[in-house]
Formats: C-alpha cells, structure tokens, sequence
C-alpha cells in the first residue's frame, strides 16, 4: 500500500526529518507539488477516496505541518500536477474517460470554479504536466497519433481564468512512441522533454504563444540502455534533465549542456534603476514594460513576492537582480 510522505530540504540539501501527509487506507500515489508564497499545496491521486476516488490536495507549512486531512479537488483517475501561478493554483490530471482535466484551487486549498476538460484524448493515461509564464499556462500531455497507432505530445495553452487558447498544439509526431513529458519555462521559452521509443530522450521549445521553436533536439546520448521518465528544470544559463536509465539496475543520467533561450542583450543606457536590496515593496517604472521573474524563471506579481531572488526585466532588454529581504 503507498502513501505520501515529505521531507524539507534546506538550501544546502540537508534534510530536516520526513514526515506523514497522508497514510489513510486504500492507498495515495502520484505526489506533485507547488508553493504558493504561505504554504506547499500538495495533491495526489487516492482511488479509495470517499469510495469514489479522486484528486486530493493538501497543504503543509514551510515548517513541515501538515494543515489539511485531504480535500477532495475532483474525482479523477491519475497522474496530477498542479502548478502556483502568483493568485491560485491550477490542478490538473488524467481521466481515462474525459482526457485531460483542471480544476483551479485558491490558497486556502478549496477548489474554485468547476471542472473543466482541457484535451479530450484517445489514450487511457496521459500523465499531463503544466507551466505558467506571461498570463498563460502550457499544459503537455501524450495521446495517440491520429492514425491510432502510437503516441505522440501535444499541448494546449490555458488562461489564468482557465479559458482554452487556440487549438491543441502538436509538439512531437512521428513513427516513435513519444511519451511521458515534461515542462518547464526558461524566461523566453518553454522546454518540453519527453521519452522517444525507447533508448532516447528528446525535447522541443515553445513559445509562450504556442508555437514550435525550432526543431526537436535530442537530449540523451545514442545507447542501447532503456530511458524513462525524464524531467527538466531551468536555470540561469541552461537546464537540467534527467531520466531513469537502466543498465545492470535502474540509475539516474542527466544533461545539462542544454543553453536556455533567455534574451541577455543589456542596453548602454539604464534610464531607470532599481535599488538592489529591498525590505518593502518593489517600486517600478511605469513609463516602461516591465516584468519580474522568480529564480526558477516564472513570471510572478510584483505585489506578492516573498522574500528572495528576483530579475526585473525592462523593456525585454534591460535586466536587473533584486534581493528582497523581507
């Protein structure tokens, strides 16, 4: 029988003792999840819910207490993800009969609207994963192919008011199995990665208005080991993946000679120039575009920010690192 645990991590990866989120009879799986500047919001999945199954979610302090028993975000099959998006949370999961569905949850964890179907899809798991940059989400997920023979990814942008944009976008066809993605955003981009057949690891950027950009690049090294599961997280001047590779067992590789597409082009001339140090609120220049994004390359509200690490963009050009204290 699985359950959920946690474990708090300090900036220096010591760990500070794990500890129960939820043990109740019947089983939780497929943990995900996301800090909304007071608490960890985590959800899974748990079939013996209420009887019914359903996706579940809880919060837990930065202290490592757990707030909530469980509650109920919507009865639901697999595989969530949820991600903080600077107001409210957006859930989504795998239903083997609707596709890919969302719920938004606010801060308090209590789910807010209804459900709503982001990609009705012919494949019974599609194990969506999502990211937020600019307004929008990117939701990824796998489905088959039109011809029904294999699977491939495909995404869809959601508003912030958990409107569809556009059409469903394909990311990687072709003959191969493509399968179990995953998504983050670099400043400018996001990056989709994603397990090709089964020796390979690919990825695939996307504009945060949803269009391809360039061509799919390969991201693992051409060995006749079996590769899954792949994630991927962006930094400053590139980004992390990593997969289960067997060999003897199963281990884990990573690559991290991937560059971000982050503009880092600095104008001569800074006509406005923000403290570097803040305690308070963070005073911008109204006469220009600005936009403030976190360490992990998230466009987040100046008015929420906790304290941190931030780069204020000015005009897509000029970039400035803010601490703020408290």
């Amino acid at each position: 029988m699985a359950d959920i645990f946690g474990v708090r991590v300090t900036p220096d990866l010591d760990t500070l003792g794990s500890f129960v989120i939820c043990n109740k009879p019947g089983g939780q799986v497929d943990p995900a999840v996301t800090f909304n500047g007071e608490n960890f919001l985590v959800v899974w999945s748990d079939p013996a819910y209420d009887r019914a199954g359903g996706i579940v979610l809880a919060r837990v302090t930065p202290q490592g207490a757990v707030i909530d028993s469980g509650i109920q975000v919507s009865e639901g099959d697999a595989c969530p993800d949820i991600l903080f998006d600077g107001t409210r949370s957006l859930v989504v999961w795998s239903d083997q009969f609707l596709g890919v569905q969302g719920r938004f949850v606010n801060n308090s964890a209590q789910p807010e609207d209804t459900v709503f179907t982001i990609a009705r899809i012919a494949a019974t798991s599609s194990k969506p994963k999502i990211a937020f940059a600019n307004g929008v989400y990117l939701v990824v997920y796998a489905d088959f192919c039109t011809t029904g023979i294999s699977l491939d990814i495909y995404g869809q942008l959601v508003s912030s008011q958990g409107l569809l944009i556009g059409n469903e976008i394909p990311i990687a066809e072709g003959p191969m199995i493509q399968s179990n993605p995953d998504i983050d955003y670099d400043g400018t981009n996001f990056i989709v990665v994603w397990s090709q057949g089964s020796y390979d690891v690919y990825g695939q950027l996307v504009s945060a208005a949803g269009f391809p950009v360039g061509d799919q690049f390969q991201v693992s090294q051409d060995t006749s080991y079996s590769k899954e599961y792949p994630v991927v997280g962006t930094g400053f001047d590139n980004c992390l993946v990593v997969w289960g590779e067997y060999h003897d067992d199963s281990d884990i590789y990573g690559n991290i000679d991937i560059e971000i597409s982050i503009d880092e082009e600095i104008t001569q001339e800074i006509p406005y120039m923000l403290p570097s140090i803040i305690s308070g609120g963070l005073i911008l220049d109204n006469r220009s575009k600005v936009v403030v994004y976190d360490v992990m390359g998230r466009a987040v509200s100046p008015d929420r920010l906790m304290p941190g690490v931030y780069f204020v963009i000015t005009d897509n050009k000029t970039v400035q690192k803010v601490v703020k204290l408290r």
